[in-house]
Formats: structure tokens, sequence, C-alpha cells
């Protein structure tokens, strides 16, 4: 058997939305009135008073945008939802495909498909926020995707990088925790972060001389800043897919090893 067939993956990739087809149309549901809760505060209660202006339109649809990185990155760490339970598992590993084939299934399902339906909640979500404005008589009706992000445009590659790493760690912390991914990957993260700013700190203050006022420079080159990204992306990738085939009936109290 090829390690990876594209009908195969279809077939699992089909698999995995149809079994939880139930849950997607829930969240999805749940997701329109979220971002539809979160554009009418800023646009109705803060400007109770007022027509909404373009400011309040501008934070509404940046916290709207923003709670999306939120969701991705929830979703993202349960790579293995379908994996929870015991039968869960035995249905998943009996599935005709390789672990290659299953394992690509489910990254494009939290990182393509359910990204996806987030997006078409938060258009739906907006466009009903208009027609609520419009017949409430108001003036200042824009959609607003547009006023996301500087007057000069963010960096969208480096964005999309910093995401796909991102996205990276919660596949990886998926993979590693089984009870609360999300919660174990954010803290994990933290704590990584800390720690090594802890250990910069601590070389700087042994190696630095007291006595000199010295400039350090933390300026990084763009070209080597998106080289170690992508490979820091490309290894977590790895390194969960590996994790992936290891993959047993029996897993661990804590974790999926």
């Amino acid at each position: 058997m090829k390690n990876f067939d594209n009908n195969r993956f279809l077939q699992t990739l089909k698999w995995n939305i149809i079994t939880e087809k139930k849950t997607l149309f829930t969240h999805t549901l749940a997701f329109v009135v979220a971002f539809l809760l979160i554009q009418l505060f800023y646009i109705f209660i803060i400007n109770m008073f007022q027509e909404p202006d373009p400011k309040s339109v501008m934070i509404a649809m940046t916290f709207s945008v923003s709670a999306i990185g939120f969701l991705t990155a929830f979703y993202a760490s349960g790579i293995l939802g379908n994996a929870r339970t015991k039968e869960q598992r035995t249905t998943m590993l009996m599935l005709p495909a390789s672990n290659l084939e299953k394992y690509t299934a489910r990254l494009v399902y939290v990182l393509v498909v359910i990204p996806l339906l987030v997006i078409v909640a938060l258009i739906a979500a907006t466009l009903l926020r208009m027609g609520i404005q419009l017949l409430l008589g108001h003036n200042f009706i824009v959609f607003g995707f547009d006023m996301v992000g500087d007057e000069h445009g963010r960096f969208f590659f480096e964005l999309i990088l910093s995401h796909l790493f991102s996205m990276s760690l919660f596949v990886l912390g998926g993979m590693l925790f089984r009870k609360h991914p999300f919660i174990w990957t954010g803290v994990s993260i933290m704590g990584i972060i800390l720690t090594l700013v802890m250990i910069g700190g601590l070389l700087v203050k042994l190696l630095m001389p007291i006595n000199y006022n010295v400039h350090i420079s933390l300026h990084i080159p763009d070209f080597v800043s998106y080289v170690v990204l992508s490979v820091l992306t490309v290894f977590n990738f790895w390194l969960s897919y590996r994790l992936f085939t290891r993959l047993q009936l029996v897993q661990h109290k804590w974790f999926n090893l």
C-alpha cells in the first residue's frame, strides 16, 4: 500500500467531517452568535447615545478577527478530538488508510475546515449586524474588514508564517497532552518563554561587564527569522506526526505518548 494516496486521503477527510457534522453545525451557530454579540456590544453599547462611528466599528471588527486566532488555536490543540476514547481510537486506527493520510486529513480538518467555518460565521454575523443597523436607521453601515490593521497594511507573509508556527505548537501540544490540551499547551508555551527569558537574562548578567554601558541590539535580519520560524514550524508538524504514529488503544493517563 502506498504511504499516501489522494483518494484514501479524501475519503479519510470526508470521514472526519461526516462523523463530526453535528458538532460542526452547532459550533458554527455558536460562532455566529458570539461574533454578533461582540460586534453589537462595541457598536451599540459603547455608542449608546450616539451613532456608531468608524472607531467603534474598527474595534468591533478587530476583536472579532482576533477571536479567529484564539478559536483556530483551540481547535488545533484538539487534533485528537476524535480519538479521546478507546472506542474512537479503535475506529480511527482501523480506517483503511496510512498513518500519514490519517494525520494529514486530521491536520486539514483542524487547520483548514474549521477556520473556514469560523470565517463564514464571522461574515454571517457581520451581515446580520449590518442588517440590524439598517433596520435601526443608522447612517454609518459598513462591512468593516478593511478597517482591521494599520493603514499601510501589515506584513501578511510574516503574519501567516507566525500563525502557522503558533498553530504547529498547538498541534504538537494536542498530540502531547491528552487532557485539556489547549490549556496545557498554553501553559507550556508561557513556561518555555519565561525560562528562555530567565536564561537569557542570566547569561547577559554573567557575561557582560558590570562597569560598562553596552548597547545590545536584538535586531534579527528578516531572512534569518523567516528561516528559523519555517524550520521550527516544519519540525513541530513532523514531531506531531511521529507522535501520531505512536497512537495506541491504551494511552498514558495524561500524555498521548
